[in-house]
């Protein structure tokens, strides 16, 4: 039996009463997405990282957020399909997070791929689509020491903050 399906045998049992619901991380194993995985976990949500198939859980396991922290490094279109495809299934999520980039403004491919990403999260935004996304900083990751030389030293986040500006933001009233 996978993750998500034992998460979601355990959702029908009854074993995750009072879970303020399921959170899919994607890329839980860097920097923003081990920091929203394991406070989504301190929040109470039953967490699944990295499904095979994300959509199929959100329909099995109502509400569903999606919190797609993966960037594979080299590879800035991929990162626009994969987005494109979860945004395509919005309807399956009660929210979905999108990391954007603070380095949205300079002239390279994951600029390039950052801006996409935002154009398509404001269209599906006025579509009524409930995804958000936050230019992050720099994020060094939890209980990493930030590094002085860093160029967006003077846009430094922790996690906590991070966390609360997008959860935030997830749980705001649709306008």
């Amino acid at each position: 039996m996978s993750e998500w399906q034992a998460a979601v045998a355990a959702m029908r049992r009854g074993d995750t009463v009072g879970a303020a619901g399921c959170a899919i991380v994607l890329g839980a194993r860097g920097r923003v997405g081990s920091a929203f995985a394991r406070r989504l976990h301190d929040d109470g949500f039953l967490v699944l990282t990295d499904p095979a198939d994300p959509p199929a859980v959100a329909r099995a396991a109502a509400p569903t957020y999606l919190f797609d922290c993966a960037y594979a490094d080299g590879d800035p279109a991929g990162h626009v399909e994969r987005v494109v495809r979860h945004l395509a299934d919005w309807r399956d999520y009660a929210g979905i997070f999108v990391p954007s980039s603070a380095w949205i403004d300079t002239d390279s491919d994951y600029a390039r791929a950052k801006r996409a990403v935002e154009a398509l999260v404001a269209f599906y935004v006025a579509l009524g689509a409930p995804v958000v996304t936050d230019r992050i900083g720099y994020f060094p990751g939890d209980g990493a020491q930030p590094d002085a030389n860093e160029p967006m030293i003077d846009r430094l986040v922790d996690g906590d903050t991070l966390y609360g500006r997008v959860m935030a933001r997830l749980y705001q009233p649709a306008r």
